[in-house]
């Protein structure tokens, strides 16, 4: 190293190291502008090393400030928050706590801030979050709350975010706090989520998710980008004390006589042309069905057929009467009804006469539904995919499920939005299946993954 100090300053989610004449820790030399660079996710690491090596540098890199984080709010944490914010602090403040929804993710939170007394961004993937985040952070510290996204470019000490808002800004902000906490932590392993710990000097990271693991397998990523799994609990570990009771129902029903014959020729057309093609579904083959189909006219339409038998499953006609059925059995009690398309929320909607919210529906009237199902005014509410995560609806104690994806990541979200603490409430949850049919494999690969990894 040169007798000169070693001077930091950040660009451009990165920091360039001035008068260093080899690489500090993780840096590599950046030809363009002849010095050595990294990105600011290595910037702690870099100067822990430093000073632990006695080598003398100065910094204009980091931008944020200590906090007078005393919270406002009078609450305690369970046992188990306790144990998981404790396994977060031995772990230097970094890593994903892996709890199921309604467990208190959220307060684990506050006491995190508390602890580090740094800027910290919360960074969340929905609009409804950051509402409802914002509205939590400004009770809990008494103090200006910041929002980024939205509509909103209002930067403070605890500023809450969008991971959408938080990928455009990062560059720009990544000295600007020194704690992150990532919620819905799964949806960070992408490419280009990533960056926003990549080009943060944040030292203090913790990620919070009720579904870690990712189909995909970039759930791995996480270990480098925020730490490893410090903490986590199972929906059953929790169940009866902390979470509601609950049981799953599998209800069957039968295709009608012309729902069965178009499905069944369907099917036939579409394993034809797999069979033609000697083409087998692993992920290899599957992507080659996928390419062919863009190509060939027979591809083409052995893909609708396939789309077309999964459609006619997932929306059988029998589903709507077991649905009247529960909802006439149920009808004293909150259920949120889940469907795989907005065209079969919207019939069933129409049908039942039933609140739909898709991501068709606007902001205002979506908060609108959800005041009035959790103030009772409304018994169920029907929707697609977009209340699989990301809202706050404790009365509800009916989940429905009358289709959807083979992702366990699914499963798990919809029977976590009926498991939230009650006096005296039993949740069940629903899974309405069409026999005969794709549907069964659908609901078997769903829960193939137990819920209490």
């Amino acid at each position: 190293m040169s007798k000169a100090k070693i001077y930091f300053r950040y660009d451009d989610g990165t920091i360039i190291a001035e008068n260093a004449e080899s690489a500090p820790p993780h840096f590599e030399w950046d030809g363009r502008v002849d010095k050595w660079r990294a990105l600011a996710l290595h910037y702690p690491n870099a100067v822990n090393q430093l000073r632990e090596g006695g080598i003398p540098y100065t910094t204009s890199v980091p931008r944020y400030k200590t906090i007078r984080s005393q919270l406002q709010l009078d609450f305690a944490l369970h046992d188990y928050q306790k144990e998981a914010l404790q396994a977060w602090i031995d772990a230097d403040c970094l890593g994903t706590v892996v709890l199921p929804t309604g467990a208190g993710k959220t307060y684990l939170a506050l006491k995190a801030i508390e602890h580090v007394k740094r800027s910290t961004l919360v960074i969340v993937p929905t609009i409804d979050l950051l509402n409802q985040w914002y509205d939590l952070l400004a009770n809990a510290f008494d103090f200006e709350i910041g929002i980024l996204g939205g509509g909103y470019h209002e930067l403070e000490e605890i500023t809450v975010t969008t991971y959408n808002s938080a990928y455009r800004y990062c560059n720009e902000y990544g000295n600007r706090f020194g704690f992150l906490i990532f919620d819905e932590v799964h949806h960070l392993p992408s490419p280009i989520y990533s960056h926003i710990p990549e080009f943060s000097i944040a030292s203090r990271k913790l990620g919070l998710t009720a579904t870690y693991e990712r189909s995909d397998g970039a759930h791995h990523s996480l270990r480098r980008l925020i730490g490893e799994v410090v903490y986590r609990k199972s929906i059953d570990a929790l169940k009866g004390k902390y979470l509601s009771d609950y049981e799953t129902i599998r209800l069957y029903v039968e295709l009608t006589t012309e729902e069965r014959e178009e499905y069944d020729r369907e099917r036939m057309l579409y394993l034809e042309f797999l069979r033609g093609h000697n083409l087998r579904l692993h992920p290899g083959g599957w992507r080659k069905f996928v390419r062919l189909s863009t190509q060939d006219k027979d591809a083409r339409r052995a893909m609708l057929a396939l789309n077309r038998s999964r459609t006619i499953a997932i929306e059988a006609e029998a589903k709507l009467e077991v649905l009247e059925s529960l909802i006439k059995q149920h009808c004293r009690n909150q259920a949120l009804i889940f469907t795989e398309s907005n065209r079969f929320t919207y019939k069933i909607s129409m049908r039942h006469l039933l609140p739909a919210i898709t991501h068709q529906t606007k902001t205002k009237e979506r908060k609108r539904i959800l005041e009035r199902f959790n103030k009772g005014e409304y018994s169920a509410i029907v929707t697609s995919k977009v209340l699989n995560e990301g809202i706050n609806v404790p009365e509800a104690s009916i989940g429905i499920v009358l289709g959807g994806s083979g992702s366990s990541r699914e499963y798990v979200q919809r029977l976590g939005r009926i498991l939230r603490k009650r006096e005296g409430k039993h949740a069940i949850l629903y899974e309405v299946i069409t026999k005969g049919t794709l549907e069964k494999g659908i609901s078997q690969r769903r829960r193939r993954q137990k819920i209490d990894n």
